[in-house]
């Protein structure tokens, strides 16, 4: 298989402060987009709350697929609570895929694998309707594809423990541990967590622009031959 490199991103929330031009989270995000492009990644993830909620404006919404078209490479998009794919949904008036023909959304709720263009990676996700307790991001994982670098992209909570639980989207550890993936890319927790290593690395960048407990950044993802999936938090300008 090809190497392959990607910039993985989560919990962007364009539009949390307003829309005006320089926001922090606008920065962040060309900061993230400038990276991408500065390293020359093969593909960018993006692992749900691209947008903050629904109310965002046509110029920002402009101004994104501006910044997404930028890349000039391929950018796999997953939704999170914040922007999920129920009625009134952000992404209804964003019709990201009509304004960047770069971008694949992954917007099957039971489930999809989608193909990277021009390199051997396959993402595997589920499309978040609406952001409840019923909601599991990791059902219904299939086998990897064979002949190819698989990645799994869930936008949720990570549980200590596999017993009941309260929490909307919850990942539990028996889900973890069942996935044969080379990289699994989290979103929906602010701050940069590894959650486990091995067999494959499963890590929560954090948010774009404003981490919980240290610098906002984003992770670069390189897959080898002779090395499987490593992993690199890189800091981005607040």
């Amino acid at each position: 298989m090809r190497s392959a490199t990607l910039l993985h991103l989560a919990d962007v929330h364009l539009g949390l402060n307003g829309t005006q031009d320089g926001s922090l989270e606008e920065r962040a995000f060309s900061a993230a987009v400038d990276h991408a492009i500065d390293i020359d990644v093969d593909a960018v993830l993006i692992v749900g709350d691209l947008f903050d909620h629904g109310r965002v404006t046509e110029d920002l919404l402009a101004w994104t697929a501006k910044e997404l078209a930028r890349l000039e490479r391929p950018v796999v998009l997953l939704v999170g609570n914040h922007d999920a794919l129920d009625d009134g949904s952000v992404h209804e008036r964003f019709r990201v895929v009509e304004r960047c023909p770069n971008v694949t959304l992954v917007a099957d709720p039971d489930g999809e694998i989608v193909g990277v263009p021009g390199t051997d990676v396959v993402v595997w996700g589920r499309a978040m309707v609406r952001h409840e307790q019923s909601f599991k991001p990791l059902a219904g994982v299939p086998e990897k594809p064979a002949g190819t670098w698989g990645v799994v992209a869930a936008h949720g909570l990570v549980l200590r423990s596999d017993r009941p639980s309260h929490h909307a989207s919850p990942m539990r550890p028996a889900e973890l541990a069942a996935i044969t993936w080379d990289y699994v890319a989290l979103g929906h927790h602010h701050g940069h967590q590894v959650v486990r290593d091995d067999p494959c690395p499963v890590v929560y960048p954090g948010a774009t622009a404003r981490s919980l407990g240290g610098q906002p950044g984003a992770v670069v993802v390189r897959l080898d031959e002779g090395t499987g999936a490593t992993v690199e938090w890189v800091p981005l300008p607040a």
